[in-house]
């Protein structure tokens, strides 16, 4: 600990500093011969006043690691004891870390300083002026000061915090660059990030966080997205930023050299480990026996010598795990002096025998895939934002940024702490497991039959910024799109439906002014071809009212909302009519629809009235191309559609049963259809594609290029470059990574393409049969073991009888998975419920030399149906078998079905199926939700991809584009 009477006081610090805690001891440190000083904050418990009274923390976890075997993240078969993985970084840990880094075999320093090396301008980009770089863990600062020097040269105003756990290498490595860089001021805060992390809560200046090397892969995938929630939660604010360090799955070969070097330095500093728990443990005693009685330290409670280091790599899971394992029988002897709290922590104070062979879990080093970072950011409600990979594509820097608000309330991401190798954790119980499918194959828990709390809370902070903030208050009369009403109407609309349904469910009058719940209950869908005809809707008001009216109404909505959720909670007891849950469930995914449609409006706009909800860089477009892959379906004739057991009749006035899964009108009742083998391309059309399209078009002299121009792009000038709308800005199409998004055009626009290559769209029988047969394929095949699943995929093979053989090893029926309701096999990296602002690009070839380990594990190709857009198919908005209008809402559907007779007009309703960007989960994983839009209507998100009859004899290829 640095004592702070040897150093002067850093008052001229204070600008700088955000908020240091009272009490805390803040010194500045100067090098004997310069004037320039850094400032010195210490956050350890250590350093605490009267912290002999007490038990200090790492002692307990040394004391419960190895008096107690649990499943730990690294093996869900078997206990193990275990010590923290911070004790490898004591002043001698860190030394021969550092000397690790320069070892042939560990290629993560190398990649990190290639990537800062060539990506370094890229990255201080993302940094503004007037800003803090925060560094976790800054060790010895060999790499950071690649980004030091840029920011430098590039950046004024700039406070960079270095923490660490240990004062040496902090006051080692900040005296010397102190004085290199005079545009920085360094600061230096020592403790556990727990500890130190309170020094940002009250912050105003923006921020940017490293955690650079690979230290994330120390932790657990659930321990990842608990402790990144926490930063996102308690350290950051809109538009806040971390930059973190991921190594990526490679050869294992590669992984296994990498943490067992030739020279033996990994084995040193794994052991040291023990050393210096011996070192904790013993100045600890003494510091007890300073107050009890003068005795001799005590003996060390591992004998070194007795251990060794192992490892061993999990390729499935991309874990590294690293034990300490005893090379013959020995024995943990706790201080006698420590025997009253080893009493209190584990129950008794026994020596603790260690047979030979016997390992103690020290660190995992986990490896990430493609799909890693998304799963990341949407766990800890962050946005994946870029990443900057090293030549060989071995590690990247990635950069997540906190977004004004996220659709996603994370419960069932942090439930998942502990899980064996998912960030979503596995299916636990019947349940959550209906298929009784192996306890390894990843799925999400079906949602709540009624959205609790939190739900509606980031469901009304995503709306909020949209109406709010994205569309000016000045706009808000405007009306970008002539088929619907100005933005103010919707405004109104959320919370009048909503609080209709409120009152229905609770039997009592509506919210006032009264008024509100006629002018906004229902809005418009006209006829494009004719607008006068339109279904009823709400009468228009001669002048809207005023929008702080409208807010203030909008609050006692919620605030009803709220109320009711809180009294029918699920662990109140208090169970709700079917009848008045159905009510608040429809008012629920109502807002949800209506946060898709505000948002395909704003759009619209002109680009340079929206205000953009979280600053965004598009990657450049360096000629990726997407992969032209097929696969295919047998089908077969008891395809099911549609939802069951959700007759809104039959459940008139019954309580709520537990699990019930509620539906609109057109999702029932279920039926059975015959579907022919069919096959469909992996990825949908993109603007990359489509532009190639239009440019071939143009250049046959086709008349009906304008019309076919969708209203998704803003042409830039008249060579034919055109960006693509979003409410995050414009990307160009042909220099970005827009290019490979999927194209949002009209149904109309797409059945023009899919005649132009020779194909066709799916059928809503088509479409759903293959995304439910091919997420739940893609799971058990990731899950499977190769022992299980020996056959393998072949590319001549259809995706259905794949599932079916992969089922039959574990006994099960497929045509089970089809009952099913909810989807819970979505690839958990969908692009839904605002997981970025804008579309992803579309699954990309990978670069010749890169590690191929995510698509080698079943050989099923890669495919997204869920997610970025919704497609469209070619099945007309029709009723199902026996269908019955809802009572609550007769309108809903039965006002949109067309007659088969208007099938080519452009004012008839066509099927889309999926989700986009906007989607609420809920609605994305229900695979029974259908949505529906009129064929020539070209403002929604929607894209579609190429379907055609009969088994395909396609071989993959890359399409080349524009």
């Amino acid at each position: 600990m640095v004592a702070t009477a040897d150093y002067d006081i850093a008052s001229s610090f204070a600008a700088h500093s955000p908020s240091p805690d009272s009490g805390k001891a803040i010194v500045a440190v100067a090098d004997a011969s310069s004037a320039h000083k850094y400032q010195f904050i210490e956050y350890r418990a250590a350093a605490s006043p009267n912290h002999h009274k007490n038990v200090p923390p790492m002692v307990t976890q040394i004391i419960d690691g190895l008096t107690k075997r649990r499943l730990l993240p690294t093996d869900g078969n078997s206990e193990n004891r275990s010590l923290p993985t911070v004790l490898l970084y004591d002043d001698k840990g860190l030394n021969l870390f550092d000397r690790i880094t320069y070892v042939p075999e560990y290629y993560l320093a190398e990649c990190e300083i290639d990537v800062l090396k060539t990506r370094t301008r890229e990255i201080v980009a993302e940094i503004p002026n007037d800003s803090d770089v925060i560094e976790l863990g800054c060790g010895s600062l060999r790499k950071t000061q690649l980004l030091l020097d840029a920011l430098d040269q590039m950046r004024s105003g700039i406070t960079y915090y270095a923490i660490d756990v240990m004062p040496m290498p902090l006051h080692s490595a900040l005296g010397t660059l102190a004085e290199k860089y005079k545009n920085i001021t360094f600061v230096a805060l020592c403790g556990t990030y727990d500890e130190v992390l309170t020094h940002f809560k009250k912050a105003t200046r923006r921020k940017t966080l490293l955690w650079l090397g690979s230290s994330i892969g120390n932790n657990s995938r659930a321990e990842s997205i608990e402790f990144l929630s926490s930063i996102t939660d308690n350290a950051l604010v809109a538009n806040d930023a971390i930059i973190i360090g991921m190594d990526r799955k490679k050869d294992p070969d590669v992984i296994m050299a990498a943490y067992h070097d030739s020279e033996g330095l990994t084995n040193q500093f794994e052991l040291n480990a023990l050393s210096h728990v011996n070192n904790i443990i013993s100045e600890y005693t003494a510091t007890l026996k300073g107050l009890i009685a003068a005795d001799s330290v005590a003996d060390d409670i591992f004998d070194v010598e007795k251990f060794c280091y192992t490892g061993d790599y999990d390729e499935v899971v991309g874990r590294h795990s690293a034990y300490l394992e005893a090379r013959e029988d020995t024995m943990i002897s706790w201080p006698r002096e420590l025997a009253p709290a080893v009493e209190r922590i584990c129950g008794n104070s026994s020596d603790i025998a260690i047979k030979r062979g016997e390992r103690i879990y020290i660190e995992s080093s986990y490896k990430y895939g493609k799909e890693d970072f998304e799963i990341l950011a949407q766990g800890s409600g962050l946005v994946h934002s870029a990443e900057w990979s090293d030549s060989r594509s071995y590690y990247s820097l990635n950069l997540f940024r906190k977004p004004r608000s996220t659709m996603s309330p994370r419960t069932d991401v942090t439930a998942a702490k502990g899980a064996n190798s998912n960030f979503w954790g596995s299916v636990e119980s019947r349940a959550q497991n209906p298929l009784h499918l192996p306890l390894n194959v990843m799925a999400r828990k079906q949602p709540s039959t009624i959205p609790r709390k939190n739900e509606w809370e980031h469901l009304w902070s995503v709306w909020d910024t949209l109406s709010l903030h994205i569309i000016p208050r000045s706009k808000l009369l405007d009306r970008p799109i002539d088929l619907r009403h100005p933005f103010i109407f919707y405004l109104g609309h959320l919370s009048a439906f909503a609080d209709i349904h409120m009152a229905a469910a609770e039997c009592t009058p509506l919210t006032q002014p009264e008024s509100f719940a006629q002018w906004f209950e229902r809005g418009i869908d006209p006829n494009m071809v004719d607008p006068t005809i339109c279904h009823s809707h709400s009468e228009i008001p001669a002048e809207w009212p005023e929008v702080n009216a409208i807010l203030a109404y909008r609050d006692r909505v919620r605030a009803r909302i709220t109320n009711w959720i809180g009294v029918h909670d699920e662990t109140s007891g208090v169970v709700p009519t079917a009848d008045a849950a159905r009510h608040v469930w429809m008012a629920f995914e109502h807002e949800a629809m209506h946060i898709e449609t505000m948002l395909y409006m704003a759009v619209q706009m002109n680009p340079a009235e929206i205000c953009s909800p979280i600053v965004t860089t598009f990657a450049a477009y360096h000629g990726a191309q997407p992969r032209e892959s097929w696969i295919s379906y047998t089908g077969g004739s008891n395809i099911l559609l549609g939802l069951h057991n959700d007759s809104e009749g039959a459940l008139k006035s019954q309580m709520l049963s537990s699990g019930h899964v509620f539906g609109w009108d057109n999702e029932g009742p279920s039926m059975a259809v015959s579907v022919k083998p069919f096959s469909v391309r992996t990825q949908p059309i993109t603007n990359g594609e489509y532009l190639r399209f239009l440019k071939t078009r143009l250049s046959a002299g086709q008349d009906d290029c304008d019309n076919l121009v969708p209203k998704s792009w803003v042409q830039l000038d008249e060579c034919g470059d055109y960006t693509v709308r979003t409410v995050v800005g414009n990307p160009s199409i042909t220099s970005t990574e827009a290019s490979l998004w999927p194209v949002f055009v009209s149904q109309k626009q797409a059945t023009a393409y899919t005649s132009w290559c020779g194909k066709r769209l799916p059928s809503e029988a088509e479409w759903t049969h293959a995304s439910r047969t091919y997420h739940l394929a893609r799971a058990l095949g990731k899950s499977t073991s190769t022992a299980q699943n020996s056959f393998g995929f072949q590319t001549s093979q259809s995706v259905d009888a794949y599932l079916s053989n992969l089922l039959a090893t574990q006994g099960i029926d497929a045509s089970e998975y089809t009952r099913a309701a909810f989807d819970l096999f979505v690839p958990a990296d969908a692009n839904i419920g605002f997981a970025h602002w804008h579309p992803v690009p579309e699954a990309t070839a990978h670069p010749p030399d890169a590690y191929a380990g995510d698509d080698k594990e079943n050989g099923l190709p890669e495919a997204r149906f869920i997610g970025n857009g919704w497609e469209w198919t070619s099945t007309q908005f029709h009723p199902f078998d026996d269908f019955s209008p809802s009572e609550m809402y007769p309108g809903y559907s039965a006002d949109f079905f067309d007659p088969p007779s208007t099938s080519d007009a452009d004012y008839t309703h066509y099927v889309v199926k999926g989700a986009s960007y906007a989607t609420h989960r809920r609605m994305a994983h229900r695979q029974t939700f259908r949505n529906w839009y009129q064929r020539g209507y070209p403002y929604v998100l929607a894209t579609f991809r190429l379907y055609r009859r009969g088994m395909c004899d396609l071989e993959p290829e890359l399409v080349p584009l524009v």
